[in-house]
């Protein structure tokens, strides 16, 4: 699989990855969520991540280690996955407005 090794590879995944980013803030944009600095920074951990577990899965399978790949693929996916999951929980959350808050309601 010399194509998976080569500079092809890693320039097309970097195109995959610049559309993705776009695309991410353009619909979270859409659906008006607010995304601040530390949202960023974890979309671009988690993209970090995930380049992470696809290149090791496909310089393994380059180097003709199918195990390896296949192990690392499920122990490194499962953690992208995961970590999906949550920071797709975390980028959702809106700041509470001060004036929504019913504890500060004093009820007589």
């Amino acid at each position: 699989m010399p194509f998976l090794s080569s500079e092809m590879y890693w320039f097309l995944q970097g195109i995959l990855f610049t559309v993705m980013t776009i695309g991410f803030k353009l619909w979270m944009e859409d659906r008006g969520v607010p995304m601040l600095w530390w949202k960023w920074m974890l979309w671009g951990i988690w993209m970090i991540w995930t380049a992470f577990t696809i290149g090791f899965v496909f310089t393994s399978l380059g180097e003709g280690e199918p195990v390896a790949a296949s192990k690392g693929g499920i122990l490194f996916g499962l953690i992208t996955i995961v970590s999906a999951v949550a920071g797709w929980r975390l980028l959702h959350l809106k700041p509470r407005s001060k004036g929504s808050d019913s504890s500060n309601d004093v009820q007589k």
